[in-house]
């Protein structure tokens, strides 16, 4: 009975044009955000790095531009700079005193955030630390460039950063597609005249929801399965057209790490409120809400505000710069506690469903 569930649910969703119209633009959203990651290579000369001016530019910019992050000294230098520039621009003070304030900053070895305070304090300078974190890439020339390259490629293959990426931008797409189909799996079950017919049937709890669960999770799965795929095959022919380590595992385990404990959360998610409601339609905007405070930022250690993964989060992001990725603290924790919570919530669903039941 529970394979039979399960391949109704998938060849109802195959049957269905808003699973396929969805799956094309999952596809096409994920190769818009991780496009220009497929541009990276090594720089022949510095004739191949523009110069950015406007700040969105550079604060959007990585190494496929020719920027690299810069050290903490560079940050500060060009953060006082930036600062001591408005302070002629807005505030009229001449470059001799500019000059000694910030030789002043400089012997202080204060951090961003003291400066900031101490600006507020002294001058009615608000804001200060920002331009410190504006200044976390710099332009570099082909010869650094490609040094930064090469060191990072020691580290980890080219597949395995762009797996992050992958995953990053994969999981928003993803999970926003999985919540507008998981309410097909329900919605036909609500209708009062199934539901009772479902109640009253020798069919066990544990079935009709693994059934139904699982056949949703199918679908979604071959979603997942043919765009890594798809990825998978443009990674390892650019890694290797741009002389870059690459493996064929790393986007697959990326996603199995990041994307699929999140799917099962959502569905589980879906099953218990569809259970408990009798239909999955609440379950849409109680997810949706789900999404926006699993992606909400948060001040960090250093005073500015980022990104920081939250309990329970059923997305992980990674929005450093290409080669600056890595999995952030309490991500594996995180993932491992979601899969036990949504068991969790599939066993509170099967009770509520065994409890309906009409013998």
């Amino acid at each position: 009975m529970l394979k039979t569930i399960m391949k109704m649910e998938l060849k109802r969703y195959l049957r269905n044009p808003i699973y396929f119209i969805g799956a094309i633009v999952v596809a096409f959203g994920v190769y818009s955000s991780v496009s220009p990651y497929l541009t990276i290579h090594y720089f022949n000369d510095d004739g191949e790095i523009p110069t950015l001016v406007e700040y969105s530019e550079i604060d959007d910019a990585d190494i496929m531009d020719g920027y690299i992050p810069a050290s903490k000294k560079e940050q500060y230098t060009m953060g006082l700079e930036k600062i001591g520039q408005i302070m002629v621009d807005v505030f009229g003070i001449s470059p001799a005193e500019i000059k000694e304030l910030t030789d002043k900053l400089e012997k202080s070895n204060m951090s961003f955030t003291e400066i900031a305070e101490y600006m507020k304090s002294n001058y009615s300078f608000y804001g200060a630390n920002t331009y410190f974190y504006e200044s976390k890439m710099k332009q570099a020339n082909a010869e650094e460039a490609n040094h930064y390259i090469e060191t990072s490629l020691k580290k980890h293959t080219y597949s395995n950063y762009f797996s992050r990426k992958y995953a990053d931008y994969l999981g928003v797409y993803i999970i926003f597609y999985a919540i507008l189909i998981f309410a097909f799996l329900f919605i036909r079950d609500s209708k009062r005249d199934i539901y009772e017919l479902l109640h009253t049937k020798p069919l066990k709890a544990w079935q009709y929801i693994f059934g139904k669960l699982f056949g949703g999770m199918a679908a979604i799965g071959v979603v997942v399965g043919v765009i890594t795929l798809l990825f998978d095959t443009i990674v390892m022919l650019h890694g290797k057209a741009a002389g870059f380590p690459v493996s064929f595992w790393d986007l697959w385990l990326a996603v199995i790490l990041y994307i699929i404990p999140n799917l099962l959360m959502v569905a589980s998610v879906y099953t218990g409120i569809a259970v408990l409601f009798k239909s999955p339609l609440p379950a849409v905007p109680a997810l949706v809400l789900y999404m926006i405070y699993s992606n909400m930022g948060s001040q960090l250690e250093d005073g500015s505000f980022g990104y920081r993964i939250r309990k329970l989060a059923i997305l992980v992001r990674f929005p450093d710069v290409f080669f600056e990725t890595m999995t952030p603290p309490q991500a594996v924790f995180n993932q491992m506690f979601l899969f036990a919570c949504a068991i969790l919530a599939i066993s509170l669903s099967i009770a509520i469903w065994k409890r309906r039941r009409v013998y």
